[in-house]
């Protein structure tokens, strides 16, 4: 893991991800679009079809994007934080390995893991919906992990409480949204800082059918994802891991 080497030490942090996240980002997946999809299957026989014109169109759009942001909150539980909480930190760090190089490396690694899993699984969907683009499904996913996974990795580094603060956060940020996204004053305007996770339904339907969302909502949630994910690094950088 010395110099060169932590690109190769990727290959374990891969199967560690397979081992600890992967197979239940998978099972998860499953069983949640079979529970959703099947029953609407079965009720209409051979009138099911699921494509963009259909009413049952958004229904799926709903779960595959649900399904993603689970994949990325299963993904960034613990990231960082695990390895404080746990003292893992001084053995994986013996070593002359710069903290930043290794947690930006496993962030990456896995995205690809959660971009792995979303494929399989987009494969199989596309057996049942032979409409669905399975390009453009990776497109959505790619976009949730980076903007969702680059504030669960700043949490995860600043807190040791990284799985629950995010998703309030990512809930937090839609009901405030809703609540005052449309009042004039202060509060309205504050709100607008926030990630726009309200028209994330609006985003994966747009992105996933036609592979075009909202150009601002776009750069917004990247935005944010990118932003706070070089705070993450910085506090890294100066020392927070050991604190």
């Amino acid at each position: 893991m010395i110099d060169g080497r932590l690109t190769r030490y990727s290959l374990w942090q891969f199967r560690d991800f397979v081992i600890d996240r992967g197979i239940s980002i998978m099972i998860i997946g499953i069983l949640w679009g079979y529970l959703l999809i099947e029953p609407v299957r079965h009720s209409m026989g051979g009138a099911f079809a699921m494509i963009p014109e259909s009413p049952t169109w958004m229904i799926l759009m709903t779960i595959t994007s649900s399904v993603v942001s689970l994949a990325v909150l299963i993904a960034l539980n613990g990231l960082v934080s695990t390895d404080r909480k746990m003292g893992y930190y001084r053995f994986i760090f013996s070593k002359p390995i710069s903290p930043v190089a290794f947690y930006a490396q496993l962030f990456v690694v896995y995205m690809v893991g959660v971009l792995v899993a979303m494929l399989i699984l987009a494969l199989m969907l596309k057996h049942f919906v032979p409409g669905f683009s399975v390009a453009n499904f990776l497109l959505y996913s790619a976009l949730i992990y980076i903007a969702m996974g680059g504030i669960g990795f700043f949490i995860s580094v600043a807190t040791r409480f990284d799985w629950l603060t995010l998703a309030a956060v990512w809930l937090g940020s839609h009901m405030l949204r809703t609540l005052y996204g449309a009042k004039p004053g202060l509060a309205g305007k504050l709100v607008q800082l926030l990630p726009p996770v309200h028209k994330l339904d609006a985003v994966a339907n747009e992105l996933i059918t036609y592979r075009r969302a909202d150009a601002s909502d776009t750069v917004w949630l990247l935005g944010y994802g990118l932003g706070f994910f070089a705070l993450g690094l910085l506090l890294l950088k100066k020392g927070q891991l050991a604190d």
